[in-house]
């Protein structure tokens, strides 16, 4: 069974697994396209039908932490895109905590 997000974009972190799950009701798999630029996931899809018809979605996914850009899958199921993002178990978490002082 494929989740269905709330909304069209979420993103959920699972046991060393970022998940976004993305909302493309209508679109063939070969309409969309799914990169990883410059610590991004981006999302783009578009079809074109007849004469002044079109569908077009755009979205970028910020993930707060380093992946293994190697280990990262994608499915589409059900019109929900789901791509799989492991965190690159090398890297630290960015920043730190910062005590306050009494």
């Amino acid at each position: 069974m494929t989740q269905h997000p709330d909304h069209d974009v979420e993103l959920y972190r699972d046991d060393g697994v970022y998940r976004v799950f993305v909302d493309l009701p209508g679109f063939d798999p070969e309409e969309i396209d799914v990169a990883w630029v410059h610590h991004r996931l981006t999302v783009s899809a578009r079809r074109t039908g007849g004469p002044g018809s079109s569908r077009v979605f755009d979205h970028e996914v910020n993930v707060p932490r380093a992946v293994d850009t190697e280990a990262i899958t994608a499915t589409y199921r059900e019109g929900v895109l789901d791509v799989e993002l492991p965190v690159d178990p090398g890297e630290s978490p960015p920043g730190r905590r910062i005590e306050i002082e009494k």
